[in-house]
Formats: structure tokens, sequence, C-alpha cells
């Protein structure tokens, strides 16, 4: 009778253990002790790394673009030589348009299906190297259009969209100088790639070039990917109902960091697509173009590290300005009296380093507005992008009417070979860009100042 009491004590005790584990409390905080720690360690740093070839591999087409939009204009073996200009640069335009307009669905779709990221992430990396192939064999512009720009910017989006999501996992503190860092490999690829697709489109031609760096993109896209991880295990099952959106942010500062990157978009991507074209009218060999774009590119990586590193230390705001402010000078100094190719390469250093790094605003930003949630967080990642996406499609248009080629002008004037009014304009958007940080700035501070706990 008394083994039996036994057994009917320990009996309630084994149930009550199941239930504790069974306890929403208690599962988070095994889970929480499972998971990597972020900011630091071995898996965040790796998915930095594997977040840097991936950014190098799928942004390196876009922003190398205009060596192809040189040779495609300017070649006596190219099959496009007598389109117009206008719809030669549409191409590139396209291309990083599209990923960064994509960025308004594709974050907030993943974060909210997760367990979809990796196949989608796999059949993008194979349309396309597939897209890049097919454009290989293409005889008019149009066909580049659908095939580098459309379809390529769309499965570049896809593949990037984890980057973003996963970047709200693994850092808080350092989120700044993580994001610099991936976002760096824009630049790296900017820099590395043109004087090599250059030499392939010499020896070549576009059409094995295309095909050389199609195989180049799927192993590189390919290997990457395959050491990315999320930090937050994946649901194995659908969740019952998903959690409303919170749109509280929509009283944040959103609309004015919104206004600031779609600006000084409009001055920076008519320079990365319009350099190699300044230089060639120079008069000075096809390389010394390349070589400038790979400065520009190159010191962009720069930018994005150090206004990174300046983000985790002050407001983000302040660093806006000073990004901007300093790319209009240099724009109305340098490029605006760059008769010599020593001047474009100073032009392309400084203007590379203090606008080619204005992304790395976008973390910091971001987490001001919404805080840690890494849900809203990918999505409002994701709108910035679209917003720099609208100006990737504007600023090269405008830049297109406002060149004129049959105004050359004399070396020593202000915006000679018929660039006066292109610079004029991208020195206005970057003080427009500066106006509009101060009001990021204001907008921040008032909120904050609503906020519990504020102090002055």
């Amino acid at each position: 009778m008394g083994e039996t009491a036994i057994e009917l004590q320990v009996l309630p005790a084994d149930r009550q253990d199941t239930r504790q584990v069974d306890d929403p409390t208690q599962q988070a905080e095994t889970l929480a002790s499972d998971l990597a720690p972020v900011d630091k360690g071995r898996d965040a740093w790796l998915y930095v790394l594997s977040s840097l070839v991936l950014e190098i591999s799928v942004w390196g087409f876009g922003f190398m673009y205009g060596v192809f939009q040189n040779y495609y204009a300017s070649s006596p073996s190219s099959p496009f030589r007598d389109s117009s200009i206008s719809a030669i640069s549409a191409i590139g335009t396209t291309a990083l348009a599209v990923p960064y307009m994509s960025g308004m669905i594709l974050p907030a779709f993943m974060s909210r299906h997760p367990r979809y990221i990796r196949p989608m992430v796999w059949s993008a990396i194979a349309v396309c190297t597939g897209s890049f192939l097919l454009s290989s064999f293409a005889n008019a512009v149009w066909q580049l259009i659908i095939l580098q720009g459309v379809v390529v910017g769309l499965c570049s989006g896809i593949i990037y969209t984890p980057v973003i999501i996963w970047l709200y996992e693994w850092f808080v503190e350092r989120r700044g100088l993580a994001g610099g860092l991936i976002q760096s490999g824009t630049g790296i690829g900017g820099a590395v790639f043109p004087p090599l697709i250059g030499l392939l489109l010499e020896r070549l031609g576009f059409r094995w070039a295309l095909r050389i760096w199609a195989i180049a993109f799927a192993l590189f896209t390919g290997g990457a990917f395959w050491f990315m991880k999320p930090r937050l295990p994946v649901p194995t099952v659908r969740a019952a109902r998903s959690a409303p959106l919170d749109l509280s942010y929509l009283r944040s500062p959103i609309w004015a960091v919104g206004v600031t990157i779609f600006v000084q978009s409009l001055a920076y991507f008519p320079v990365s697509l319009y350099l190699p074209t300044y230089t060639s009218l120079l008069g000075v060999p096809a390389l010394d173009g390349q070589l400038v774009l790979s400065m520009f590119n190159l010191f962009s990586v720069v930018g994005q590290i150090l206004i990174g590193w300046m983000c985790d230390r002050m407001p983000y705001s302040r660093v806006m300005f000073y990004s901007a402010v300093g790319s209009a000078l240099t724009a109305y100094l340098l490029w605006g009296f760059g008769n010599s190719l020593g001047l474009l390469f100073a032009f392309a250093v400084l203007f590379g380093t203090m606008a080619g790094g204005f992304n790395s605003i976008v973390p910091p930003a971001t987490s001001d507005i919404v805080g840690q949630s890494s849900t809203t967080s990918g999505s409002i990642f994701g709108s910035f992008a679209a917003v720099k996406g609208v100006g990737a499609i504007i600023g090269p248009i405008i830049a297109a009417t406002l060149f004129d080629p049959t105004n050359g002008g004399t070396m020593s004037r202000f915006g000679s070979h018929g660039f006066g009014k292109v610079t004029l304009f991208v020195g206005g958007m970057m003080v427009a860009a500066a106006v509009f940080s101060v009001l990021s700035g204001v907008a921040s501070h008032v909120r904050r100042r609503h906020l519990p706990g504020f102090e002055a």
C-alpha cells in the first residue's frame, strides 16, 4: 500500500514536469540559451563574410554596367551600337532599380514565411544564371532590358533579401559596422569587375564575357548562400494565424529619411553610370575609364565601412548631413572642373567615399524607427531600398535629358563635354539631401522626446 502511494505521488510530479516543458515561457528561455550570441562569435561573422560575397556577386553587375554600356554604345563589334544611349543605359538602370524596388514586397513576405527562403533563393540563382547565359545570344536592346534588367533584377532581389532579414537577427550593438562591412561588397565588386570585364570584352567580345560572368556568378553566389543561415530557427510548421502588422512606425522619422535617401540616389546613380562616358570624352584610353570607375567603387567600400562605424557612435542624421554636404562640394568643384584624368581620379576617390557609403545609414535609421523587431525591420529596410530604386530609375533618366554631347565647351570651363547641367543636378540633389538630413534629425529628436524616460 505504501508503495502504491509512492507511485501515485510520483505520477503527478512527472506530469507537472511535462507541463513545464510545454510552457511557452520556459521553451523560449531554453531556446534563447541554445542560440548563437549576437554581435560576436564565429557564426555571426560567418554570416557577415557570406553576405559580403553575396553582395559582391549580386550587385556587382549593376555597378559595373558602365563598362558594358560603353562597349554596347561604341564598340565596332557591338550589335547595339546604333541604339540610343538612353535605351542602352536603361539596361543598367533596370538591373539596379528592380532589386531595390522589390524591397517593398520581398522582406515582408520572407519574414512572415521563412520556410520559403531557401527554395526561393536557390531557384533565383538558377534563373539568374540562365538569364545571363541567354542574354549572351541577344541581338536587340529590348532583349537585354528583359534578361539583364528585369529578370536578373528580380532574381537579385530574391537572392539578397535574406541578407536584409538576418542582419537584424545577428547584430544589435554592432549593426552599423556589420551592415557597412556587408554593403562594402557593392564597392568591391564595382572596383574589381570593371577592368576584368573590360579585358574580357576587348579579348572575347560581350557574348563570351557574359557566359564567363554567368558561371562565376553561379559559383560565388551559390557558395556564399550555402554557408548563410539565420540565427533564429525556422519554424517547421505554419503558424495558425500571422501576427498583425505593426504600423506605429508611420509616426516616426521614416518619411524624412525616405526622402533623404530618394534625393541622394537621384544624384548618386547618374555618376556611377556616366563616369566612364565622361572619361572617354576626355580622350583617354578605355582602360583609364575603367580604372576611374573601379576607384569610384573601391572607395565606396571605404565609405560603407566608415559611415557604418560613425553611425554606431553618433546620430545617423548627422552622418547623413556630413555625407551629403561633402558629396555636393566634391561634385561642384572636382567633377565640375574635372578636365584632367588626375582630377577625375580625385573626384572618384572623394565622391565614392562620401556618397558611396551613404547606404550604411539604413540599418541604424531602421532601428531608430522600429526598434529591434527583425520582422518589421526587414520591411522598412526593404522599403528604403525601394525608394532608392525609384531614384535609380529617375536619376539617370534626368541626367540623360540634361546631357548635351553637342555642347562640348572648352577644357577650362565648368561642366565641359556637355555635362554642365548634369553636374549642377548632382550637386543640387546632394544639397537637398543635406537639408532633409537635418529634418530627419529633428523628426527623430521630437519623437524621442515623447518616449518614456527621455532625457534631453
